[in-house]
């Protein structure tokens, strides 16, 4: 494994982590590219909130419950590619 897989893989799983306690709503932008067609797929038949620009909003708790999924039942539904993934902008993701 690459020094950036390793890295990549290690802020993918503190970012999953973060949405567990994290009790801010979040725009499905928002999201890190590579998950967020895992998102989508978690968030059918599940309410979802637009704000004033129309974007669509998750609760917060459902992002929890995602990441739950994702870290202790199913892991991700599709495989993603450490490469690709982007280790600031996850980071940013946690900051904001």
């Amino acid at each position: 494994m690459t020094s950036h897989n390793q890295e990549a893989y290690r802020v993918l799983r503190a970012y999953l982590t973060h949405l567990l306690t994290d009790p801010r709503d979040k725009a499905l932008e928002e999201v890190p590219a590579p998950l967020r067609a895992s998102v989508e797929a978690f968030m059918l038949g599940k309410t979802v909130y637009h704000d004033a620009a129309d974007r669509p909003i998750i609760y917060a708790h459902d992002l929890a419950a995602w990441a739950h999924q994702v870290i202790h039942v199913s892991g991700l539904e599709y495989p993603v590619s450490l490469a690709s993934v982007d280790v600031d902008s996850l980071r940013q993701a946690m900051a904001a």
